[in-house]
């Protein structure tokens, strides 16, 4: 049993000294070699778009509250962003390599407002910022070395201790990514009102039994602690004073 926790231990150690020395390293790549390894291409996801006038409109509307959000986060000069939005019912949004923020049609739907909306996109603008995507990819390269390396049931147990720390990793991304966000909206509309309605809303539809739970929530987990926090962040709000502002371009419109 004590070799057992040996090994586990070390494992444990090893693992998050991969991740997070891969990751480390992976930071230090200019943002503009980064963009220029993907290009256009949106890496994680294959962007199912339309090509109706009503997505390009919605594209256009994402593209240009990114560029004012952006505007007031202090982004390098270098650092390109490129919103796309996809035909998809699986409500979501990430960052992906080079810039590039994918939003879903799903998500897109169930947004109350312009600032909740901006909430969503600014934490994404706070990941590309942060560089966590390419830290992402840099991390996993690094453990998925040593799984190479490995083989039997020790190459399945680094596996495994290998997505715990890596979801330990996206708690910590996640509450920086929230931090950079609520900044850029106060900065932006002079409040941080709105914040929290999303992930309100996530959360109500996690816990109706007749639907599954939405797929933003396995990345941006709505959990009680992370709404207080918003809410607290938005205190001096005054809504009758700052109304929340509505999604300007809605389906049908």
């Amino acid at each position: 049993l004590r070799l057992l926790a040996g090994l586990v231990a070390v494992l444990v150690v090893s693992t998050a000294l991969l991740y997070f020395g891969g990751g480390w390293l992976a930071r230090l790549i200019p943002f503009s070699i980064e963009r220029s390894w993907v290009g256009g291409a949106v890496l994680g996801v294959a962007i199912e778009d339309s090509g109706s006038a009503e997505n390009r409109k919605v594209e256009a509307y994402l593209n240009t509250l990114v560029d004012g959000l952006a505007s007031k986060m202090h982004l390098p000069p270098e650092m390109q962003l490129t919103v796309h939005y996809t035909e998809m019912e699986v409500p979501n949004a990430f960052a992906t390599l080079g810039g590039h923020i994918v939003v879903t049609s799903g998500l897109y739907q169930r947004m109350p407002s312009e600032n909740a909306l901006a909430m969503v996109l600014a934490h994404e603008i706070g990941h590309v910022r942060a560089r966590d995507p390419v830290a992402a990819l840099g991390g996993t390269a690094s453990v998925a070395v040593v799984y190479a390396l490995l083989s039997g049931e020790a190459g399945g147990l680094m596996q495994h201790v290998g997505n715990v720390v890596m979801r330990g990793y996206s708690r910590q991304a996640e509450a920086r990514a929230d931090e950079a966000a609520v900044e850029a909206l106060r900065a932006f509309y002079g409040h941080a009102g709105g914040a929290a309605a999303v992930f309100e809303m996530f959360q109500r539809e996690s816990g109706n039994s007749s639907s599954s739970m939405p797929s933003f929530l396995s990345t941006h987990p709505a959990d009680q602690d992370r709404i207080s926090r918003l809410k607290s962040a938005a205190g001096d709000w005054n809504p009758d004073r700052q109304p929340l502002r509505p999604v300007l371009v809605r389906f049908g419109a």
